[in-house]
């Protein structure tokens, strides 16, 4: 298809009123989580005294319990006590004292104590550099944290923090730490680079560079039980083993197929556990070769043992546990429902959900099987949508067709990452960074270039939209135009009429060529249902609203989570399922519409 000029129409013109009518009285809705489930989990603690009772934590502040050796778990406390940190770190002091350090993605990071067994918390930070808490290690009376900026000590119960490697500059990002159970004068921190030791509680440091290589950060420091001065440490550049209380190290690597090794466990039968990024390994000859046990497509964050049990804390994909000493493993994450939703589909009264980023639980859930299964075999899945007969998806290396189970690339339309996804009836249109692509049913044919600017896709009956900036594109008719935008920025979409949101407010129009009416005067952002009615969910900052356009009206709503939160929304029938970009599924029943 060649090229077709634009055609620059006059600016449209549009109402600056705040609301085109009162926005109603919110509608409680009633939300339920849906049972599919999974977590990123970052950290995991025992109980001293319960044998099938453990804590895991997540990277979005959740702090699950499991009262039965992880074949349940169930969220404690209010939801995300500890919202928007990494719980990096668990240390269990007591049957109900647990400390946790936590860390953000961007910065900042604190220390917590709960002595409810982590219903609730408390800061105990006073005297910490509000930046990354890693890690934490605690031994007579004395409290470590590893920082982003050193190692901190405190002597009172964290009540207060003094900076201890304040004159060694170069220890830095302490994302390990040991202390000597025999002597706790002797720390051990290991660092974004090396390790280091004190012999005198923190006083003063030396680096224990012997044998370790530059630039391999050490993840895991772990004693062998009944073997003292024996120490291993997992890095950035395979595993290392000190029989002299860490003065010296030997490298071992033989059988690990991935260098990084973010986890490491010293089983009391002599067998060793090496977390990578690429599995679980084994080792029975004490590190001379290692052998993996699981999928590789799990990523080990952390794991605990007790016995011939062992609980691995993965990315995305939950616990797994291990009844055989490390043989062989078993997904173990019911309850858990921090998963990434990508995107949502509907296919007759079908809900398919897209999970990424979940190792060998990612893929495509049907509520058919109580999204229990995973349909995998694709890259990740950064949209869905169903024209027609056929469910399509577009993944980070290239676009997808359902074939009866499997899953084929289309191929005409090129290799690559594929964006964007918009269906009406049979009629589809995919946004790739090569361009954009059309099908009315059958074969996908490029759109013209002039196209190729916009996102956003919005097809409506007036034609597709797209955002470019302050300009808005419509393809109709074979004809490209460009006309203002109601905004500066923003994205355009369609919710059974045609939206506009932005920072700047939500714009609305019921046609392609009338004016613009403006709903919101707030920041907004729109995606839609899919529902007759209620075609859009309108997103702020800290609200929520349905976009009622058989009234031409907005519908304030109760949310389960932040709606900074909230990745996809579809509906089957009457009631709303919504994806969550970390807190998983959830569904309820739309309000009962009313008269305008």
């Amino acid at each position: 298809m060649g090229r077709i000029p634009i055609l620059v129409l006059a600016v449209l013109c549009w109402t600056t009123a705040a609301f085109a009518q009162p926005v109603s009285p919110a509608a409680d809705l009633d939300w339920q989580s849906v049972p599919l489930f999974g977590a990123d989990v970052r950290s995991l603690a025992l109980h001293p005294e319960e044998p099938e009772t453990l804590w895991a934590g997540t990277s979005s502040g959740q702090i699950y319990r499991s009262p039965d050796g992880g074949d349940s778990w169930r969220e404690l406390g209010v939801a995300t006590p500890l919202g928007g940190w990494v719980v990096g770190d668990l240390v269990v002091e007591t049957s109900d004292r647990l400390w946790a350090a936590l860390w953000g993605v961007w910065g900042g990071g604190s220390v917590v104590l709960s002595d409810d067994g982590g219903h609730t918390w408390r800061s105990r930070s006073e005297g910490l550099p509000g930046e990354q808490i890693y890690t934490l290690a605690r031994a007579a009376g004395r409290l470590y944290a590893g920082t982003r900026s050193g190692v901190y000590g405190s002597r009172d119960d964290g009540a207060s923090w003094q900076p201890l490697t304040g004159q060694v500059p170069e220890i830095q990002k302490v994302t390990s730490l040991w202390i000597d159970p025999a002597d706790p004068e002797r720390v051990i921190a290991g660092t974004w680079r090396r390790a280091y030791r004190s012999l005198d509680g923190g006083r003063s440091w030396q680096g224990v560079f012997e044998g370790m290589a530059l630039d391999s950060e050490v993840f895991r420091l772990v004693p062998v039980p009944e073997q003292p001065g024996t120490l291993w440490a997992s890095t950035c550049g395979w595993v290392y083993r000190s029989r002299n209380g860490g003065t010296s190290w030997t490298r071992f690597r033989e059988g690990l197929a991935w260098r990084r090794t973010p986890s490491f466990a010293a089983l009391a039968g002599g067998d060793l556990l090496a977390g990578t990024v690429g599995g679980l390994y084994r080792s029975r000859d004490g590190g001379e070769s290692w052998q993996r046990r699981t999928s590789a497509q799990l990523a080990v964050l952390d794991i605990a043992h007790r016995g011939e049990r062992v609980w691995l804390a993965t990315e995305g994909s939950g616990v797994w546990r291990s009844d055989d000493g490390g043989a062989s493993f078993e997904r173990s994450a019911r309850g858990m429902t921090n998963v990434r939703i990508a995107a949502l589909a509907v296919s007759g009264e079908q809900v398919l959900a897209a999970v990424n980023h979940a190792g060998p639980a990612s893929g495509i859930y049907s509520s058919k099987d109580g999204f229990q299964r995973p349909q995998r075999g694709l890259p990740s899945v950064l949209d869905l949508a169903v024209a027609g007969p056929r469910l399509l998806a577009a993944t980070e290396d290239g676009l997808y067709e359902r074939i009866g189970a499997d899953w084929r690339v289309v191929r005409e339309v090129g290799e690559g990452r594929f964006e964007e996804l918009a269906t009406v009836g049979e009629r589809a249109v995919v946004r790739s960074r090569n361009g954009l692509f059309e099908s009315a049913g059958g074969v996908f044919r490029p759109l013209p270039e002039a196209l190729a600017e916009g996102q956003g896709l919005a097809l409506t009956p007036s034609g597709l939209w797209l955002s470019a900036g302050a300009r808005l594109l419509r393809w109709s008719n074979g004809e490209v135009t460009s006309v203002a935008a109601p905004a500066s920025s923003g994205r355009v979409a369609a919710g059974g009429s045609l939206l506009y949101a932005s920072e700047d407010g939500l714009w609305h129009r019921a046609t392609g060529d009338e004016p613009w009416r403006r709903l919101l005067d707030q920041p907004a952002r729109a995606l839609a249902t899919g529902h007759r009615r209620y075609g859009s969910l309108i997103l702020g900052e800290k609200s929520a609203r349905l976009w009622d356009r058989t009234a031409a009206r907005l519908i304030e709503v109760t949310l389960p989570v932040a709606a900074s939160r909230v990745s996809a929304v579809r509906t089957v029938g009457d009631r709303l399922y919504l994806g969550t970009i970390d807190r998983g599924l959830w569904s309820s029943d739309l309000p009962a519409a009313s008269s305008p």
